[in-house]
C-alpha cells in the first residue's frame, strides 16, 4: 500500500471508530458554562458563514480561541478554555466551517485561515487594541497560516499542532485513542462532528509558513503521548520559528482538549502567563 493509500485507510478507520460510537446513550450530565456576551454570524472571503460568540466586559485585550478538527465550540473542553482565559481577558470563540453552526465544509487546513481571518477582523473592528490567539491541532495550523499573511496577532498559543496535515500520525493503539473515545460517549456527542471537503486539497505546511511569521511571540503547547500529533511537530515548528519562542511538553498530555481535560490548571497557568507577558 502506498503513502497514499496509508493516509486514506487512517483517516477511514478514525472516522469509523469514531462513527461507532455516536448512538450510545450518555450518562453525562452538562455543567453551566458561562453567560453568553454575544452571539453572530461573520462571512469569509470566500463567503463561507462563520458562528462566533464574544464574552467580555469591554476589555481592550481579547483573546481568540481556535478548536481543532471535530471540536465545535459548544465542545465541554472548548467551553472550559473559555472558562480558563475569561477570568482575566475578553474572549471570542468560534466554529471553523464545517463545524458546528458555521458554514461549508472542512478543508484540513487549506482554507481554514480565511475562517481566522475573519474572526480576526470583526476583533479589530471591535477596537480590541491586543489581540491573541489560542489554537488547537488543525485549528493552530490554520492560525499559523493565518497569521503568516498579517501582523496584528500580539501573541499566540498553539496547543497540539502538525507541522503539515501529511505527517499526522494516527497511533490508533495508544491509549489517548480510547480517552478520545470514552469522552466522546460521556459528552452525548456533544459539540462534536464535521462536514468534510476530500483530503486531497492542496494545502499551505505550517511549517513552511511559520517562518512568514515576524513579530508574534508563540508558545508550543504538546503532550509526550499525543496519539494524533506527535511533540516532536511542536519541537520542529519551535526551532523553525523566528519570532520570540517559547515550548512546553506537558508529561503524560494526550491530544489538544485532552490537555484541558486533565492538566486544566497547568494549561490556564501556561496561557495566562504568556500572554501576561506577550499580550501588551
Amino acid at each position: 500500500m502506498g503513502p497514499g493509500g496509508v493516509l486514506i485507510f487512517k483517516l477511514w478507520f478514525y472516522c469509523i471508530a469514531f462513527s461507532l460510537i455516536a448512538a450510545i446513550p450518555s450518562g453525562y450530565a452538562k455543567t453551566r458554562s458561562s453567560p453568553k456576551a454575544e452571539t453572530g454570524i461573520l462571512y469569509t472571503k470566500d463567503n463561507v458563514k462563520i458562528a462566533y460568540e464574544r464574552y467580555g466586559d469591554g476589555s481592550d485585550t481579547v483573546a481568540i480561541i481556535c478548536p481543532g478538527f471535530f471540536n465545535s465550540k459548544e465542545n465541554r473542553w472548548m467551553r472550559k478554555t473559555v472558562d480558563l482565559i475569561s477570568s482575566k481577558y475578553d474572549v471570542i470563540i468560534f466554529d471553523l466551517r464545517g463545524h458546528g453552526k458555521s458554514g461549508g465544509k472542512f478543508t484540513w487546513s487549506a482554507r481554514e485561515h480565511m475562517d481566522v481571518d475573519a474572526v480576526l477582523d470583526y476583533a479589530v473592528v471591535q477596537g480590541y487594541r491586543h489581540i491573541g490567539v489560542v489554537a488547537f491541532s488543525l485549528g493552530a495550523a490554520s492560525a499559523i497560516n493565518a497569521a503568516a499573511l498579517r501582523d496584528d496577532i500580539d501573541s499566540m498559543v498553539l496547543i497540539s499542532c502538525p507541522t503539515k496535515f501529511e505527517s499526522i500520525n494516527y497511533h490508533f493503539w495508544e491509549p489517548g485513542m480510547f480517552y478520545d473515545l470514552k469522552d466522546n460517549i460521556e459528552c452525548g456527542w456533544e459539540g462534536k462532528g464535521a462536514r468534510v471537503e476530500h483530503i486531497f486539497i492542496p494545502k499551505e505546511k505550517p511549517i513552511k509558513t511559520i517562518v512568514r511569521i515576524k513579530h508574534t511571540p508563540i508558545l508550543f503547547i504538546h503532550g509526550d503521548r499525543d496519539w494524533v500529533i506527535k511533540d516532536r511537530h511542536s519541537k520542529r515548528l519551535y526551532d523553525a520559528a523566528r519570532v520570540t519562542k517559547k515550548l512546553e511538553i506537558i508529561e503524560g498530555g494526550f491530544h489538544a482538549e485532552r490537555l484541558i481535560q486533565f492538566h486544566g490548571d497547568t494549561m490556564q497557568k501556561l496561557i495566562l502567563d504568556w500572554f501576561s507577558q506577550t499580550l501588551k
